[in-house]
């Protein structure tokens, strides 16, 4: 038995299972951290069931997907062929599961800079590490990529990396787990230089911390509308963060390039599911 994807929303994983099950591919449902493992029964049919997920991801909605009540009027065979099969893998234990995670990306970043966060204590300008995360505290140049990244592992003050562990775990892995970690990773690097650019034109200093990576996501998972989508409490997490950072209440975080990040994610997003549709 082996996994041939995961599904987000569980009404939809029973749907493609029982289309699989007309089309005489057994399989299976077991809970995953991203929503739902999709097991297949027989290696053989492994690349034919990837396939059909695959299209499934894509066109969700396809008419030919659409067969409860064959996959009903079946279901007792394919239960006997499941029942010869071994049982399903347990899910491991927590530290196991984020060791092994398939969102590596996402806990390596949250890790980093809750170690940038104490060697530069919170943001405090007298920490030497600070002067060389800060593009405008070092000196230098807008040609150094660099440095015009490295200010998102760098927090200031403890609102601000409440916000980023409340926020960024669940929308960098549910993204990372959908999309790849290299995904992730040019998410984070386009974001992260979008964000810095545009605050220092504006407004002469870097903008620091993962919010503008979350914002960057938020805008993606706005345009997304599928398994993928923003969540009502990040929404109303990263309206009240931006209002602070607005007002000023919050010190330099850098509301411009939150922003900036929001609407880039968006138009991405939008392009992307256009390019996705089917014609």
């Amino acid at each position: 038995m082996r996994p041939a994807g995961v599904i987000p929303e569980s009404r939809q994983a029973r749907r493609f299972a029982d289309y699989l099950r007309t089309q005489g591919i057994a399989a299976r449902l077991g809970p995953a951290r991203e929503g739902w493992t999709v097991w297949v029964i027989e290696e053989e049919a492994l690349p034919r069931a990837r396939d059909e997920l695959a299209s499934f991801c894509r066109e969700p909605g396809a008419a030919r997907f659409a067969v409860p009540r064959e996959a009903v009027r079946i279901r007792p065979e394919t239960r006997r062929r499941e029942a010869t099969a071994a049982a399903l893998p347990r899910a491991p234990a927590w530290w196991a599961w984020t060791l092994s995670s398939p969102t590596p990306l996402t806990w390596a970043l949250l890790l980093l800079a809750a170690v940038a966060a104490l060697m530069t204590r919170l943001g405090d300008p007298a920490a030497p590490l600070l002067t060389r995360l800060l593009p405008a505290a070092s000196g230098l140049s807008a040609g150094a990529p660099g440095p015009w990244l490295t200010p998102v592992i760098v927090h200031s003050g403890p609102l601000h990396l409440l916000f980023v562990a409340a926020t960024w775990p669940e929308l960098a892995r549910r993204f990372e787990a959908r999309r790849g970690t290299l995904a992730l990773a040019a998410a984070v690097i386009g974001f992260g230089l979008l964000g810095n650019v545009v605050q220092t034109m504006y407004f002469g200093t870097a903008c620091i911390g993962l919010s503008t990576p979350v914002f960057g996501l938020l805008g993606l998972a706005a345009a997304e509308r599928r398994g993928g989508a923003a969540r009502e409490a990040e929404v109303v997490l990263a309206a009240a963060w931006l209002g602070a950072c607005l007002l000023g209440l919050v010190g330099p975080v850098g509301g411009a390039a939150h922003l900036a990040a929001l609407a880039g994610g968006a138009i991405v997003g939008t392009v992307a599911a256009r390019l996705r549709a089917p014609d």
